[in-house]
């Protein structure tokens, strides 16, 4: 790397700095959270998805039962999760760059002041 990729590092550097610091959640944190959700959504799906499987399906055994209700709990408990780390994402970035705008809308302001 030669010097002149040097400011641009640093630039990236402190855009994810400025993300991190805004609440943006990275690759494994979104894991992480996706399986507890996930985790969460099956235990409340083995119960209650699975009643309302037994109410749609009256003869269906109680453990095809449980199984199909813990997997769409964990499934809607992944869904979920994503769906609320893609908006606390764009959220973060937003915010990071309406501080960037303001920040340069600052420094032309004071160019033009000189």
């Amino acid at each position: 790397m030669g010097p002149a990729s040097l400011p641009v590092m640093d630039d990236d550097r402190e855009r994810r700095e400025a993300l991190a610091a805004a609440g943006y959640t990275g690759a494994r944190g979104a894991a992480l959270f996706c399986a507890l959700l996930a985790a969460v959504g099956a235990l409340l799906g083995s119960v209650v998805l699975a009643i309302l499987w037994n109410v749609a399906a009256p003869g269906s055994p109680e453990s095809v039962s449980t199984g199909i209700g813990a997997a769409a709990g964990g499934l809607l408990g992944v869904l979920l999760g994503l769906l609320k780390i893609r908006q606390g994402n764009l959220d973060a970035r937003e915010q990071v760059e309406d501080r960037e705008w303001r920040r340069l809308v600052r420094r032309q302001h004071m160019d033009r002041a000189r």
